[in-house]
């Protein structure tokens, strides 16, 4: 098991929030005012950036108004999340002004300590150039990656023991037959062509390109160390988008949004 990197540096965030916190103010009730400030500001941040992402991508959501509460699609805009954490401190400081300079002192310091990390990490995923093994599919034909680079990729890493990655499926394949322009790669992590295949017919699921990376060595040369994962590629290699966890119909086309945003029209 794991955790997306955005997500334990929001977590992360906090939690050296209230480090700096004990570090910074040393007068216990005023440093009470300040931690419950701190928690008001995480949710906030957390309903801002999911009610943001709801109301860009309420085409998908206005149908299935459940769908808004299933968190597990990893549906968040970060831009929401900010302005909300932001606007509820504010309100905060304003109504105890005596936490000001506490509060604003400690937001600077997590933000000097988690922003050049997230930048970071963020560069590096997108610098990194997609590897070209040469794998099997669920036919046991060999398959070259270097096969694919002459469209945009979505690579999903996944596993038939996963429940996320079964959840997940059916929109992946529908996403498959509406994206004709793209490649929809499905690698098997750690199972046998007899696994997937007695999964796949189980489910009656049609997918095309089912490679199996049976060693856990091809996942891991991407990078990926939680299933499920979906990388989004340009034709060029480029790392354009990761999503960690499974994906729902907005979360894919949001990242499907992003991918066809960052890849020049021919």
């Amino acid at each position: 098991m794991g955790l997306a990197i955005d997500y334990v540096l929001v977590w992360g965030a906090l939690f050296l929030a209230l480090i700096w916190l004990r570090l910074v103010e040393k007068e216990k009730p005023l440093r009470a005012q300040v931690e419950n400030s701190l928690f008001a500001v995480f949710v906030a941040a957390l309903l801002g950036a999911r009610a943001g992402f709801i109301w860009c991508m309420w085409p998908q959501y206005q149908s299935d108004w459940l769908a808004m509460l299933d968190i597990r699609d990893g549906g968040f805009l970060p831009q929401a999340g900010l302005i909300a954490g932001m606007l509820v401190l504010i309100w905060r400081i304003h109504k105890r002004p005596l936490t000001r300079n506490t509060s604003v002192k400690v937001v600077l310091l997590t933000a000097a300590c988690t922003l050049p990390l997230y930048i970071g990490v963020n560069w590096v995923n997108r610098s990194s150039t997609m590897p070209l093994p040469v794998v099997q599919n669920n036919a046991l034909q060999t398959v070259d990656f270097a096969a694919y680079t002459d469209k945009p990729i979505v690579l999903n890493v996944w596993a038939t023991w996963c429940p996320p990655c079964r959840r997940e499926m059916p929109v992946l394949e529908q996403a498959q037959q509406n994206y004709p322009n793209l490649h929809f790669i499905f690698l098997n992590q750690g199972e046998s062509a007899a696994e997937v295949n007695d999964f796949l017919n189980s489910q009656g699921l049609k997918l095309e390109n089912v490679l199996l990376d049976t060693s856990g060595a091809v996942s891991e040369a991407f990078g990926v160390a939680v299933l499920p994962t979906t990388l989004f590629y340009s034709p060029q290699g480029k790392l354009l988008y990761r999503h960690v966890g499974g994906v729902s119909s907005a979360s894919l086309d949001y990242a499907l949004q992003q991918l066809t945003q960052n890849v020049p029209e021919a």
